[in-house]
């Protein structure tokens, strides 16, 4: 007995150290945590800084080599390499050994899984499908192999299969809880594996040290709800969190004059607006355009961004590249005498037209909502702000949506996403012939074919006005400064190894 009592002691500290972890938590003061974490349907500027730290996709996209962390370049993922076998069908070879968060291996049979539930025409993943659309089927070769057929030769395939719609579940936990059940309690492959979701309050991580991008250096990564920006930056100040989001310009001093803290920033997405035309005070092409040049984007730049966004030239992204890319494009005109001449030459009555937005999802939403409406007041438009927390869920013959405010995605990196997939499929009645040639360009393999068409689109877009683009606005992050972390851009927060130490 003596001996067994010794042994026991023996390891009882052995033990203790081995739990002791001097890893530091993070805590994140973000504007909302919501309610279902299904990487395919949490699509949103508030949903994925939380998913990326969840999951992994087949490509993987690395920002480091970027200056300012607004460009990315592919890299192997949870593949860790592919080959394309013709021009509609490429092969993936997956990583050996990564296992899920609740210990299952990772197959192909996950992978085939993944998109065959989001490609399902019944399933609720509307957007990821969207996206997805390109795919016709998913083979599987081997335990390790899988091959993706497209429906026609697709240009943009592995920038589709690097996007968070993309992300990898598991095929047996999924069925097993279901679909709602899996968006509460959500399963991956990624650096933080999910301990407890509370809805508008929290959502609590924890470290995955199997994680086969390294072990995190960070024991666990908490996001806390906290809509409120002074709030946020009192909780900063406090240490009660060490990252906040969502800073309008006007608050960056006070964040930078607390001594304890730092600013840093990437440019976001495009901020735009969405005419319903469907809603028949908005069908008349003539008043669209009116609204249009009746903005001062500038002067909403100036004020209200402290001159730190940028004016896009049209509908269009520099990172599309130069063979897509068209820099003579003028940024948007400002011309208040021409909008008043369209809106008398329009059937417009003095309807009421309602810029509905929510209260907190965009920094300045709200302020520039207020701007906006004032600019087209000043033309005749009798024109007011809604603040609606359901804003996204307005249906396009829903009589009080006439304008709503968005963003669209900057990833991937393509027309085919950037410019089609924002503007053809929400409010737009009449797009038959952007619609045609938006599915010519998602199939075209040549670059200058594609360029011919993604301007023509643009043309179309500036010249029926289904809505426009107000500028591309940067993210601004309150840091504490002994914390070693760089945001991304489109939203996404990066807590992987690589990117995040304390000094």
């Amino acid at each position: 007995m003596r001996n067994l009592l010794v042994a026991v002691a023996m390891l009882l500290p052995t033990f203790v150290v081995a739990q002791e972890d001097t890893r530091p938590p993070l805590t994140v003061g973000v504007n909302a945590v919501r309610a279902n974490f299904d990487p395919a349907m949490a699509l949103g500027n508030v949903d994925i800084p939380i998913t990326y730290n969840m999951f992994d996709t087949l490509v993987a996209r690395d920002f480091s080599k970027s200056k300012n962390r607004t460009a990315y370049e592919l890299v192997p993922g949870l593949a860790k390499s592919w080959n394309r076998i013709d021009d509609r069908t490429m092969e993936f070879s997956l990583r050996p050994g990564v296992r899920f968060h609740n210990g299952q291996p990772f197959t192909s049979a996950d992978v085939k899984f993944t998109f065959d539930r989001i490609l399902n025409p019944e399933s609720d993943y509307v957007s990821a499908r969207n996206l997805l659309k390109v795919i016709e089927r998913v083979d599987i070769v081997d335990d390790l192999t899988v091959r993706i057929t497209t429906t026609a030769p697709s240009p943009i395939l592995l920038h589709l299969l690097a996007y968070h719609s993309s992300d990898i579940v598991p095929k047996a936990y999924f069925e097993s809880v279901g679909e709602s059940g899996f968006g509460q309690k959500p399963v991956g492959t990624g650096p933080f594996a999910f301990v407890k979701l509370q809805p508008d309050e929290s959502m609590q991580l924890k470290a995955n040290d199997t994680y086969f991008g390294g072990r995190p250096t960070i024991s666990s990564l908490t996001f806390k709800a906290i809509p409120e920006v002074s709030a946020r930056i009192t909780a900063l100040a406090n240490g009660e969190v060490d990252v906040i989001n969502s800073l309008p310009p006007d608050q960056l001093e006070a964040v930078k004059t607390l001594g304890c803290c730092e600013v840093r920033s990437a440019l976001m997405n495009h901020h735009f607006l969405l005419y319903n035309t469907f809603n028949p005070v908005m069908a008349d092409k003539k008043l669209r355009l009116a609204l249009n040049l009746a903005i001062d984007r500038k002067l909403i730049v100036d004020a209200l961004w402290n001159g730190q966004a940028t004016l896009p030239h049209s509908a269009q992204y520099e990172a599309w590249g130069p063979e897509l890319y068209n820099p003579d494009r003028p940024t948007p005109a400002f011309d208040p005498d021409r909008a008043r001449q369209l809106l008398s030459q329009s059937t417009y009555k003095g309807e009421p037209i309602y810029f509905v937005t929510h209260p907190v999802y965009y920094t300045n939403g709200v302020p520039v909502a207020e701007a906006v409406t004032e600019m087209w007041k000043a033309i005749g438009v009798n024109a007011s702000v809604r603040v609606d927390e359901g804003w996204s869920k307005l249906k396009k013959y829903d009589p009080v949506l006439t304008v709503r405010n968005g963003s669209d995605w900057v990833v991937p990196t393509d027309p085919a996403v950037t410019l089609y997939m924002t503007w053809a499929k929400r409010f737009w009645k009449d797009e038959q012939r952007f619609d045609e040639l938006a599915k010519e360009g998602e199939t075209t393999l040549d670059s200058k074919r594609r360029y011919d068409i993604y301007q023509t689109m643009i043309d179309i877009f500036e010249d029926e006005a289904p809505g426009t683009y107000l500028y591309r606005a940067p993210e601004f992050y309150g840091v504490r400064s002994n914390l070693e972390w760089l945001p991304n851009t489109e939203y996404t927060m990066d807590f992987r190894p690589t990117n995040i130490h304390f000094k």
